[in-house]
């Protein structure tokens, strides 16, 4: 790789370490890296990505529990039935065809934003006092979105906080911590899923994972420590949705 490649892939990474711990979806920038900028074929692209959203998880997650964000005592519940849907997930992903997969990811993009847009203070703040769903009705929303993780990954980590924070009434940043760990757990598994088929090109992957472990640090801490950081989250997984929305349904071409 060329020193030019190199520092735009740290930076790149950053970007997506910073987008990934607060709303998810920076895979988008750092799929476009591998695969516009190195010429790394798609399917090996997905594989590598795996690698640095491993490290920056893991960064994020110790960060999130070093401030005392992440407790692994209350959301264990969320954590296993999460785990048990993602390993089904994976283990049935090859059954589903790719064109399905899009129709569903576009539906569930535009789903969300109406949930996020209808009422954003349940969101930003879950109300005090109101009591959570049985956890009888959410083991199985947690499993049924595991299983989207294993099965496409992109968009759990928008998908999981609604369910935590408007159902299960978490706040928004133990939420995140959450989701990140989450991440960072099935992560280790499907990164030795794609090592083991030799999917992987480690030498990028490294790099842009510098950037990322970087950025998910800084998110994490952010979030940790600063006063409103559930405002700022709300509006950028909003303003995220909406980019990947326009980039999914094509409509940045009628201005071209």
């Amino acid at each position: 790789m060329e020193i030019f490649e190199i520092i735009l892939l740290i930076l790149g990474g950053f970007v997506c370490g910073i987008v990934n711990t607060f709303a998810g979806f920076g895979s988008v920038l750092s799929l476009f890296l591998y695969m516009d900028v190195l010429g790394i074929p798609g399917h090996l692209a997905n594989a590598t990505n795996r690698v640095n959203v491993l490290v920056s998880s893991n960064v994020a997650s110790i960060t999130f529990y070093k401030n005392g964000k992440l407790n692994l005592q209350t959301g264990r519940w969320v954590i296993l039935s999460t785990l048990l849907g993602v390993s089904l997930g994976m283990i049935l992903a090859s059954m589903i065809n790719e064109d399905q997969f899009e129709v569903v990811f576009k539906c569930l993009l535009v789903l969300t934003l109406i949930i996020l847009l209808a009422n954003p203070k349940k969101f930003i703040e879950p109300p005090k006092g109101e009591r959570t769903i049985s956890k009888i009705l959410l083991v199985p929303l947690f499993v049924l979105i595991g299983f989207y993780a294993g099965f496409i990954q992109a968009g759990f980590g928008v998908l999981f906080l609604i369910i935590v924070v408007i159902l299960a009434k978490v706040d928004l940043v133990k939420a995140t911590a959450l989701k990140v760990f989450i991440v960072a757990i099935y992560s280790f598994l499907v990164v030795g899923f794609f090592w083991w088929k030799g999917m992987i090109h480690w030498l990028p992957a490294l790099v842009i994972s510098i950037g990322q472990a970087f950025g998910g640090y800084v998110a994490a801490n952010y979030m940790s420590k600063i006063e409103g950081a559930n405002k700022m989250v709300y509006r950028l997984i909003v303003v995220v949705i909406i980019l990947v929305i326009i980039q999914k349904f094509g409509i940045y071409k009628l201005f071209m």
